[in-house]
């Protein structure tokens, strides 16, 4: 190792991606998430909830399923589900023929929360993320992340 190099502060192309995933991922979300909170009423975890469940369709998710998709929480999952219910956005459903399974659902309310929630949300990730890319770099940048959000596989170490 030459004598002015850092093991500590590793250098490549991956670490630079990997760099610039976190800034640009940390940077944006300083903006959108009280940016939701002033139009929306409600957090990114809640948006996440909510979109997870829009996706899933008029069946929702089971909550492993909901835990398994969440992208901003897991634990706390429960009452997080918990005041989005009170809030009337979602509702849970008994599964027939599982004494246990319980699903969770979008209400009428919630779809249409959801869907004003995510125009703001979208004009706003264009303003604040997409506008500092070019078209060419932002096909780049969806064609070699999209393993990571069309991947149904449980992450794996190793």
């Amino acid at each position: 190792m030459a004598k002015d190099e850092d093991a500590s502060r590793p250098a490549g192309l991956v670490f630079d991606a990997w760099r610039g995933v976190l800034f640009a991922t940390s940077r944006t979300l300083q903006i959108a998430e009280p940016d939701l909170i002033a139009k929306a009423g409600f957090p990114l975890t809640w948006l996440d909830v909510l979109a997870q469940l829009y996706d899933a369709g008029d069946d929702g998710l089971r909550m492993q399923e909901l835990e398994g998709r969440s992208l901003f929480t897991r634990s706390g999952l429960t009452r997080l589900v918990d005041r989005i219910e009170t809030a009337g956005l979602v509702r849970r459903e008994a599964v027939p023929g599982d004494r246990r399974g319980v699903r969770v659902v979008l209400t009428a309310e919630g779809r249409r929360r959801h869907d004003a929630a995510f125009i703001d949300h979208n004009i706003l990730i264009e303003r604040k993320f997409g506008r500092r890319l070019t078209e060419v770099q932002l096909r780049a940048v969806a064609e070699a992340l999209a393993p990571f959000w069309h991947d149904d596989e449980a992450p794996t170490e190793g």
